[in-house]
């Protein structure tokens, strides 16, 4: 019994996985609104551009869990990139931790395998975090992360169907047959109706003059 309590106490200690509310998740308010806003933007435009998708989550702490272990569970929980392609990445920061890591999916590893990844962190990110620029090195890593992706072969992201053009230029001609037809209709009804009450009326007088 004891030992089932631990391990349900252990359980409940563990950081929970916070939403994916966005492609940049700042749990601390580390980055300021334009600075989120602007990540955001380069990240959606990569996403649009090459269909791979980065994310990037802001924490305190993952104790009582490694950040190498929390991050497979982020990983698990928010699915980055895309199903069969597995062309997604996770930037990661534990704040009060001192960690980084960077998560890539089987589909980027040729892009960027895990040396590269911690060549990323260890002159990109880290350097601009030692000097107390949270802001400057998330940016100079994401864009380093961005650069990697553009520059690996990719399936093309499935991009909405729009109307044709020669759809939207007939539409006027559409529109001014329908009106002259719904005219044309209307006169032969009504004609239609003054015949019918023309025959009504004749068919009476006929009647009575009988």
């Amino acid at each position: 019994m004891l030992a089932v309590l631990a391990v349900q106490t252990a359980v409940a200690a563990v950081l929970p996985v916070p939403a994916l509310s966005g492609r940049v998740v700042d749990t601390i308010s580390l980055l300021s609104a334009p600075q989120q806003s602007a990540l955001e933007a380069k990240l959606a435009d990569l996403e649009a551009r090459k269909g791979s998708q980065i994310v990037v989550l802001l924490v305190a702490t993952t104790q009582p869990e490694a950040i190498e272990q929390y991050s497979l569970r982020v990983v698990e929980a928010w699915q980055p990139g895309r199903k069969g392609v597995d062309d997604g990445v996770l930037l990661i920061v534990a704040r009060d931790d001192r960690a980084v890591r960077i998560e890539v999916g089987y589909g980027l590893e040729g892009a960027i395998p895990d040396a590269t990844a911690n060549r990323i962190i260890d002159e990109f990110i880290l350097p601009r975090f030692r000097d107390g620029d949270f802001a400057g090195g998330i940016a100079a890593g994401g864009d380093r992360l961005i650069g990697l992706v553009d520059g690996e072969a990719l399936p093309e992201p499935v991009r909405p169907r729009s109307v044709p053009d020669s759809f939207g230029n007939l539409l006027p001609i559409v529109l001014f047959v329908s009106i002259v037809a719904g005219a044309v209709l209307r006169r032969v009804l009504q004609r239609r109706r003054r015949r019918l009450r023309g025959r009504r009326c004749l068919r009476s007088l006929v009647t009575e003059y009988r």
